[in-house]
């Protein structure tokens, strides 16, 4: 047995997304108001016991709802409750599932994950840029208010140039391959 979890869409009972470890031939649909019936599992994840959370999980503007399941025959039975009374969820119930393994021939090896240099030069940039715009605006306000001290003043031109010398990294002969990142101010 292999675990899944599937969210299921309060109003209409139909699948949002499935992620498994295992089968993927789960369905799910709303049989009645706050009974959502699932198949193709082999029940809720068992340990810990569903009145612990792991069972199930709500989405907080609906956790005081009231959770039941029962499975039986290949069918997982959902019941949902508020105050007492069925009850649809206006969001999503995330349910924590068994299902079968997959036969050995549908197994796909992981295949290796090759970053892309450039989108990876360009991703550090990126986030090298907002750590340098985020020492620089308080310094710029400080600055354009005429409230800088001279020690914010050449903080700020210091940030200022390390921005310039991030925005000419591409400019660099080995770029993306092999790049020389410039030195953030202390």
């Amino acid at each position: 047995m292999a675990r899944a979890a599937i969210n299921i869409v309060g109003i209409t009972g139909e699948i949002f997304d499935l992620t498994s470890l295992g089968s993927r031939e789960v369905d799910s649909y709303r049989k009645d108001v706050g009974i959502y019936c699932v198949t193709g599992s082999l029940g809720l994840v068992p340990f810990p016991p569903i009145d612990q959370g792991w069972g199930y999980s709500l989405h907080p503007s609906e956790n005081t709802a009231k959770v039941d399941a029962t499975f039986s025959e290949g069918l997982l039975t959902v019941t949902v409750t508020m105050n007492g009374e069925p009850y649809d969820l206006k969001t999503m119930i995330t349910l924590h599932i068994l299902v079968p393994d997959l036969p050995p021939q549908e197994i796909q090896p992981a295949q290796p994950i090759i970053p892309d240099p450039i989108e990876s030069a360009n991703s550090e940039i990126a986030r090298l840029r907002s750590i340098a715009d985020y020492a620089i605006a308080p310094l710029q306000d400080a600055v354009d208010v005429d409230e800088a001290t001279d020690a914010e003043v050449a903080s700020l031109k210091a940030w200022k140039k390390y921005r310039v010398a991030l925005s000419r990294v591409t400019d660099q002969i080995e770029y993306p391959d092999s790049v020389e990142w410039p030195q953030a101010p202390a």
